[in-house]
């Protein structure tokens, strides 16, 4: 083996040179219409403007728009830009005067308006609002739209003009140094009088401390506290001409040179940025500051460049390295970051400087691995042939002829009783202290590939392997409890937490979590929000972050909230937020102890200084783009409608009803990151459900009904901060003629009146209709009354002719009983007599009553209890006939059949129980329920006789009794109970 010093070195690199910063630019390429740009500045919408000698620019972020003569401008060479209190913009240009920009119109300031020929190099505005303009022949002011010119100045060529915060008036000239007029007077500051570099002054500035910063064609000066002091620049700047200044958001100090790039002061010490740095070119026109804190670089022959996301400085350039891949990275006890590539290259770094190793020390095209420097003397490195040690005067190599299970070597870390614990592709390897031969541990088969140790903050070892995570435990490897049924794989790095917990990245498979007070592993993938799951390097910094290096960038978690609220919050940094080396190596993070975050890339080193990075706080602007109908482009102002002068959409837009298909384009500024910006969208009126988010720009809204709509945008810049409010458009689709609200309301009354017409005429028709049959109605009563009034004469003739026929029969039964002589033959012609007595009585009430159907059973009774008396003489006999019957209208021939059975119980009463006595025949008529009565016949006379049932059978009045009272749904009873009680039963038909 060839023996090295560390102090031999191939190559030594500048830090100043090997740093690259994050650059883009913009040019011809892009949509800028020329390749120079003399100025820029931003307007309250958060578009850059930009003066150019092809026109000027409007610049969103994404796309240009350019205006030119053809717009309406009086020339296309322009030199200085000024956004005014009243967010107009004037234009200065080298030829053709002044113009104003309002909306989308231009207005000319020329000789007519009082400036002299030729340029304006120079706008301001004072405090009281009036515009000044810098010329070839003097400085200028307008009053009353003419501009005329400051007498108390010189009529010489200005360079720039300046007010100041309190509204005093510097003027640069181009030959007589720096004017400054205040309330005491008018001071001239030049090279002669006062520390002024030279007298051709090409640019003023105030800083927000108030500091007044003059740029010379040969260098640089500063008035502060009624100073003029020189500003002594850096060693090495050759040509000193300022053209620009600006202060960015940390309060550093910028300036633009006109041909050495740009200088940053941080009040201490200056940062040179060329092209070694990223620039384009060192031809610098100017320089400003957006709102979120990146600087705007205006270059001649390379158009627009902007400066952003300072807090990543990338090694990218490395000498004879041309973006070399870091695969290896690690820090000694010292601080110093030492790298390798994939290549065989390996340095370290010191002072700034990159101090290369020699190449021969393994073969061409070797790939280290990793590193481990257990002293400035003493490196291991791990590489694809072999272990390798650098120590003071000899390297010492161990391969697989050492007793190495495979030649690809992972990582080496020393155990605590001197061990060095090897990972290798073939599983693991103990090399003992003071040895050259080294031990396998023959499990190949357990563990795969095996990439990552680590010695948790208990002395615990723990391994990733290609098959899961496994423990080192008394020589011996073990599977891992509980971490191995997660079905977890490819574990290519481990961290540990203040906590102790322990990290596990898995490429393809996420992040693993583990605490030994945990019963189960947490894994983190892209199901539960983890941005890439291609998982390299884990390293957790000394502020408690965990830095994930993945395939396509790298990942901030913050581990206290993850703790404290269980969720993870990750921050990405891939290619727009900075980070340009996107893939990062196998354990390739570190940290150095004065906080920077080192990382291995696929495209060289990249440092992170933490106190530079701040997230963008500036939400986007945003603003509507266009309109169309039907996703077609839509001229508005052709089809008659009213356009806003500056964006060219429709005011108190109303669209007919069959124009019902709507597009919104539409753009959030954000600078930073225009491609990140994030949008969510409604239409109020339609759905009143915001949108998911998209990074899509446009919405489209198909077959809208008719009625009033507002359009609402959100958006979000790359750090995740929304626009408080949203972007509103209102718009009207007007319903057809017979939807609108006039010819609904035509409608009703037509409809209300020919239904009142309808109704009125309904009505005379009904009216007409009722009358006839009102006629018909009563003529047909009239006719049923005639009708009624001959039956019921017809019914009560009936019944008078049968109660006359029945009288007859009775007179002839009467005068027949005269001839008779047998006391049973009269007897019997008594009985049909009092039968027959009692139909015509029923009769006779019949007919003499308006009601034909029914009769009055109690005046019935009593007028057939009366026939009985007369016929029996029952007073001569003093026998008493009492009636206790409550009024009660029946039918004819219920009454009929009841009389009959009431005739026949009194007359035997009369005959049979009261032989030579007084007497009383009670009749009395009781409800039961319902429809059901009870019928008594009392008397107290001598009683039933003892053979009364052998009479019964023989009885024809007792038989016809039976057979009626079976005919009224009943049946009578007969008991001795102080004289005869006869009891019917019977129910009357409701």
């Amino acid at each position: 083996m060839r023996l090295i010093a560390f102090t031999l070195l191939l190559a030594v690199s500048l830090n100043l040179q090997a740093q690259q910063f994050n650059f883009r630019n913009w040019s011809l390429e892009q949509g800028l219409p020329q390749s120079q740009v003399n100025d820029i500045l931003q307007d309250h919408k958060g578009q850059l403007w930009l003066a150019t000698l092809g026109g000027l620019s409007r610049f969103d972020g994404s796309t240009f728009h350019t205006y030119t003569k053809r717009d309406g401008m009086s020339s296309n060479s322009i030199s200085c830009l000024l956004l005014d209190s009243r967010q107009r913009i004037w234009i200065g240009t080298t030829d053709k005067g002044l113009m104003l920009l309002t909306g989308n119109n231009f207005y000319a300031y020329d000789l007519e308006a009082g400036l002299p020929p030729g340029g304006v190099y120079s706008i301001a505005e004072d405090n009281q609002g009036t515009i000044w303009a810098a010329t070839d022949s003097g400085v200028y002011y307008l009053a009353k739209n003419a501009f005329v010119q400051h007498t108390e100045l010189p009529p010489i060529r200005y360079n720039d003009v300046l007010f100041t915060a309190t509204n005093e008036l510097w003027a640069g000239s181009n030959s007589q140094g720096v004017y400054s007029i205040t309330s005491k007077g008018t001071t001239n500051y030049t090279s002669a009088n006062s520390s002024l570099p030279y007298n051709s002054v090409n640019v003023l500035n105030q800083s927000p401390d108030g500091t007044i910063w003059i740029g010379t064609a040969n260098g640089a000066a500063t008035f502060r506290q009624n100073k003029l002091e020189h500003f002594e620049l850096p060693a090495g700047i050759t040509s000193p001409n300022i053209r620009d200044f600006t202060t960015d958001n940390y309060g550093h100090q910028w300036l633009s040179l006109n041909l050495n790039g740009v200088l940053k002061y941080d009040g201490k010490e200056f940062q040179h940025l060329t092209r070694f740095s990223g620039l384009r070119t060192d031809r610098v026109n100017c320089i400003t500051t957006d709102r979120e804190g990146n600087i705007w670089i205006g270059t001649t022959g390379h158009g627009l460049m902007q400066y952003r996301n300072p807090w990543f400085v990338h090694f990218f350039d490395m000498g004879q390295v041309k973006e070399p891949v870091i695969s290896a990275l690690a820090q000694d006890t010292k601080g110093r970051v030492w790298l390798g590539t994939d290549d065989g290259y390996a340095a370290y770094m010191e002072g700034g400087i990159l101090n290369w190793l020699q190449t021969d020390i393994w073969p061409r095209g070797t790939t280290l691995h990793s590193m481990w420097v257990a002293h400035e003397n003493d490196v291991w490195v791990c590489t694809s042939k072999g272990l390798y040690r650098l120590g003071p005067g000899k390297v010492t190599h161990y391969s697989t002829a050492q007793g190495l299970p495979s030649a690809e070597v992972f990582q080496a870390m020393l155990m605590r009783n001197g061990d060095l614990l090897l990972a290798t592709a073939a599983g693991l390897a103990v090399l003992p202290p003071n040895q050259q031969f080294i031990k396998p541990l023959h499990k190949p088969q357990l563990t795969g590939n095996v990439y990552a140790l680590h010695r948790d903050s208990q002395g615990r070892i723990w391994v990733g392997a290609e098959k899961g995570v496994f423990r080192y435990e008394n020589n011996a490897l073990a599977a891992a409890k509980g971490l191995g049924e997660a079905g977890f794989r490819e574990i290519r790095t481990i961290a540990e937490d203040e906590w102790g917990t322990l990290y596990f990245g898995g490429f393809n498979y996420g992040i693993m979590a583990w605490h030994d007070k945990w019963r189960a592993p947490k894994v983190y993938n892209s199901r539960n929000g983890l941005p890439n799951e291609g998982i390299k390097s884990l390293f957790v910094d000394n502020t408690n972050h965990l830095w994930v290096g993945t395939s396509r960038g790298v990942l901030k978690v913050q581990l206290d909230q993850l703790h404290t609220r269980g969720r993870i919050s990750i921050r990405s940094y891939a290619n727009q937020e900075g980070f340009r080396g996107l893939e990062v190596s196998n354990k390739g993070i570190t940290q150095t102890p004065d906080g920077t975050v080192w990382f291995a890339t696929a495209k060289g080193l990249t440092m992170y200084l933490p106190d530079m990075d701040r997230r963008n706080q500036v939400y986007p602007n945003t603003i509507l783009t266009n309109i169309m109908l039907f996703l077609k482009p839509t001229d508005w102002a052709s089809m008659g409608y009213a356009t806003d002068s500056t964006t060219e959409l429709p005011v108190n837009l109303r669209l007919p009803h069959h124009q019902n298909h709507l597009t919104f384009d539409f753009h959030g500024i954000s600078l930073t990151a225009p491609d990140r910006v994030r949008y969510r969208y409604r239409l109020k009126g339609h759905d009143d459900h915001w949108s998911a988010v998209t990074d899509h720009s446009f919405a489209t809204y198909a077959s809208l009904d008719p009625g009033t709509y507002t359009f609402q945008l959100l958006a979000a810049n790359s750090d995740g901060y929304w626009t408080p409010s949203p972007l509103t458009y209102t718009f009207t689709i007007v319903p057809p003629v017979w939807r609108r609200e006039w010819f609904i309301v035509l409608l009703v009354l037509i409809a209300t009146g020919a239904t009142i017409s309808l109704i009125r005429l309904r009505e005379r028709s009904l009216v007409k209709m009722n009358t006839l049959l009102e006629h018909k109605v009563q003529y047909r009563t009239q006719l049923l009354e005639e009708k009624n009034r001959e039956k019921e004469i017809l019914l009560k003739e009936i019944h008078h002719r049968v109660k006359n026929n029945l009288q007859i029969i009775m007179s002839m039964l009467n005068l027949q009983a005269r001839h008779v002589q047998d006391p049973n033959a009269l007897e019997v012609m008594q009985s049909v007599r009092g039968r027959v007595r009692s139909m015509a009585i029923l009769h006779e009430r019949l007919y003499q009553h308006e009601d034909l159907a029914s009769i009055d059973l109690n005046a019935y009774i009593e007028d057939i209890c009366e026939g009985l008396s007369a016929t029996y003489g029952t007073k001569e006999r003093h026998i008493k006939i009492k009636l206790d019957i409550p009024t009660i209208m029946v039918e004819a021939d219920t009454a009929l059949s009841l009389g009959l059975i009431v005739n026949e119980l009194v007359s035997n009463s009369i005959k049979y129980a009261f032989p030579n006595r007084y007497g009383q025949v009670a009749i009395y008529l009781r409800p039961e329920h319902e429809n059901a009565y009870t019928l008594t016949v009392h008397d107290d006379g001598v009683g039933l006789p003892s053979d009364f049932q052998e009479r019964r059978k023989k009885s024809f009045g007792l038989q016809l009794v039976s057979s009626l009272a079976r005919k009224l749904g009943g049946n009578i009873e007969f008991q001795n109970n102080n004289g005869t009680k006869s009891i019917l039963y019977f129910v009357l038909a409701s």
